[in-house]
């Protein structure tokens, strides 16, 4: 391979690299945001994919689309199973995000397994439709698997000095990128234990945890009005 075509895919990687920091941050930052400000939180609980899609400041999409999104999230949260499955994986790709593929190929695995009926039904509806659905992103992937490494972190820690908890960033382990800076201050704000929680507080932090949860028990309400049935 010659010296420029190396240093072209260097540099094509460094965009990458840098381009998905910046998502994966803004993502945080959003979090963090909707912990505090209540309105925010249920604009993204009522419809995640068109605040996602105007908070990161990507193409816009059409309503089509982002409702049949909205649809497949709402399906998945509202199935405790495939919940549950979520962060078992997460916890075990916490060395190396997986690629987009390899997730989208283990959770359609994960879906038929465990009964998800009605993510099914969205992505054949999506199938069916013109507009198609708005897919998984991979900062989102990261963002995820990222968090929950800075949790298990900031954990692990608890017994170090005031210095160290300030200092424990989303740091990487094996390939996972460095992706945002969460300090020990955003981890130390009281939860509620709650045994009916989507989330375990010990999957992701405090101030993303109220909104996930918040949105599974908004799914979980539509769920009971068959608002995911076809047709």
């Amino acid at each position: 391979m010659s010296t420029q075509s190396t240093q072209s895919i260097q540099s094509t990687r460094r965009s990458t690299v840098m381009s998905r920091a910046a998502t994966v941050r803004r993502i945080d930052a959003l979090f963090q945001a909707m912990e505090t400000d209540f309105l925010l939180r249920e604009q993204f609980i009522t419809g995640p994919t068109q605040i996602l899609v105007e908070y990161l400041g990507g193409p816009p999409v059409a309503r089509e689309r982002t409702d049949l999104a909205d649809r497949l999230i709402y399906s998945v949260f509202a199935s405790p199973a495939l919940l549950r499955w979520f962060q078992a994986y997460v916890h075990h790709h916490a060395d190396e995000v997986p690629t987009r593929e390899h997730f989208l190929n283990s959770f359609c695995e994960a879906t038929v397994s465990h009964g998800g009926q009605d993510v099914v039904a969205a992505l054949l509806e999506g199938c069916v439709a013109a507009t198609g659905i708005a897919g998984l992103t991979d900062e989102l992937l990261h963002y995820f698997v990222n968090l929950h490494v800075a949790q298990t972190i900031c954990e692990g820690r608890d017994g170090g000095t005031e210095a160290d908890r300030e200092n424990v960033g989303m740091e990487a382990r094996g390939t996972t990128p460095f992706v945002t800076n969460i300090t020990w201050t955003t981890y130390i704000k009281a939860q509620q234990e709650d045994e009916d929680l989507a989330f375990s507080p010990h999957f992701v932090p405090p101030y993303a945890a109220v909104t996930l949860n918040g949105l599974a028990r908004y799914a979980v309400e539509l769920q009971a009005r068959d608002a995911f049935r076809l047709g």
